[in-house]
């Protein structure tokens, strides 16, 4: 079978196990011709993204993804290390096309996150020990041969999965893992690795991987993420399953995507959803303190694309557009308020996804004697939403103090049933899941909350919340927030 067919079985698979159409949102949330301009902002190695010039190496296809790339403001490429040979031990290579693609990447100034296939790049001989051989001769060349230009190797891709040469047990994820690991650390000290990323957030080959060692041979936890796998109570799955075996690693996503056929509605309806589905999804990666995050992709592959031939869309505008690491801003609701860059309203339905409101949320402008100070504010209406129900607006504050200490104020006024909390998120990077808070005391007056909060690398999550109490009339004002 020739790559690219496997590369279209592969996409066929993802298909039918993504695209599954629920009646709602809610119900994955709960269940399972642009050239480039030099870009207003600096380029971002938070975020990547996936392309096909890990099988497709010609010269001016490999020119227009770094074009789109750079346009997306984005510093990272994933790319396959397909068809250089090496296939088994003592075979020959081929580098020349894949040396033209690499410089042309790292000439344009992009990182380049590659894949080293077990399956898909080496023999994968019916003794065991053969296969390993294979494997730790591929590695070794191909880390020797762009030794100071590739830092960085993803082993294998969803070895959950069969791309007709059979899944990956977690055993052999480990050892695999552990033969990159060993030679990346004899040959370039500086290279980091990611563990075979599975198929999705919750997959149980996670656990067995850990299980069997992955966390001591790798420096990543390698993930994939996509459609309602970004929800609250879902992205967070992985950390709880590090912590529950003592284990502190970053986490790292290497596909990660949502396609129109998640939302219903007609197709700018649906194309509007996706677009925000990237907007909640940029957001949940800094409130669950990933590390990084490769987008899943560029120009193919169907639905998934995000520029379908090289052409812009909606979502390739709404990821364009995404402000991940910018200061806090807007802290005292003077100013109007963009949903999807700057307080995005969070609660557990899914109107906001796919209508780009929430009923609970009003950002108030103009009411000096409603507002802490000048005339705007937040106010979250948890009167009109059922008992327990979360609700909240949360804003990625960036450019915080690597390894210092920041302390987080806001004013609340709570009415009525209601209760409030101040909330800093995805502080730690090696716990996603931590979080600090403080909860209003005073009712029907303004009260100052404060906490003090540790940041791991340079950014947190400001969350300002409250719960549904189902009786009209509650609600809660925020204003004023502040870090020092």
């Amino acid at each position: 079978m020739k790559l690219r067919q496997k590369i279209q079985n592969i996409v066929q698979k993802k298909s039918l196990l993504r695209s599954l159409k629920p009646k709602t949102l809610a119900s994955i949330l709960v269940a399972s011709a642009l050239l480039y301009t030099l870009p207003a902002r600096a380029l971002t190695s938070y975020l990547g993204i996936n392309n096909g010039t890990g099988y497709n190496t010609d010269s001016e296809y490999i020119d227009r993804s770094i074009q789109h790339t750079k346009n997306l403001n984005l510093e990272v490429a994933r790319m396959g290390m397909d068809g250089v040979g090496g296939f088994t031990e003592g075979a020959g290579f081929n580098w020349s096309a894949r040396d033209a693609a690499v410089d042309q990447y790292l000439n344009a100034g992009l990182k380049i996150h590659l894949v080293l296939s077990a399956r898909m790049h080496v023999n994968r001989d019916k003794d065991y020990q053969k296969w390993k051989d294979n494997f730790k001769y591929f590695v070794t060349n191909v880390m020797t041969r762009y030794k100071g230009k590739i830092f960085y190797y993803i082993i294998d891709n969803e070895p959950d999965l069969d791309y007709g040469n059979g899944k990956m047990s977690a055993q052999e994820c480990v050892d695999m893992t552990r033969i990159a690991y060993e030679a990346a650390q004899e040959i370039d000290p500086n290279i980091k690795i990611e563990s075979p990323p599975v198929m999705g957030i919750e997959s149980g080959l996670l656990d067995e991987m850990l299980d069997a060692g992955i966390a001591e041979v790798s420096d990543y936890i390698g993930l994939h993420a996509y459609g309602g796998q970004i929800a609250e109570n879902r992205l967070g799955h992985p950390w709880r399953v590090l912590e529950s075996r003592g284990i502190r690693k970053p986490l790292a996503i290497s596909e990660s995507g949502s396609i129109n056929e998640y939302c219903n509605g007609s197709e700018y309806e649906t194309e509007d959803c996706r677009r925000r589905w990237f907007a909640y999804f940029g957001q949940q990666l800094k409130r669950f303190g990933y590390d990084h995050a490769i987008l899943f992709d560029l120009d193919g592959h169907d639905s998934w694309a995000v520029a379908p031939g090289f052409n812009s869309t909606k979502t390739y505008q709404q990821i364009k557009d995404l402000r991940l690491n910018e200061a806090l801003s807007n802290a005292d609701f003077e100013s109007d308020n963009n949903v999807e860059t700057g307080w995005i309203p969070f609660d557990s339905n899914d109107v906001w996804i796919l209508e780009g409101t929430s009923p609970y949320v009003s950002f108030v402008r103009n009411d000096n004697g409603g507002a802490h100070g000048g005339g705007g504010y937040v106010k979250l209406h948890n009167g009109n939403a059922s008992p327990g129900t979360p609700v909240s607006v949360r804003r990625i504050a960036g450019q915080l103090p690597r390894g210092k200490k920041v302390k987080i104020g806001a004013w609340v006024y709570v009415n009525g049933k209601a209760s409030a909390t101040l909330k800093a998120l995805g502080y730690d990077d090696r716990n996603g899941d931590a979080e600090i808070s403080a909860t209003a005391t005073k009712k029907n007056g303004w009260e100052r909350l404060e906490i003090e909060v540790p940041i791991s690398k340079y950014w947190t999550v400001i969350e300002l919340g409250t719960s549904g109490t189902g009786n009209s009339g509650d609600y809660v004002k925020w204003d004023d927030v502040s870090i020092d």
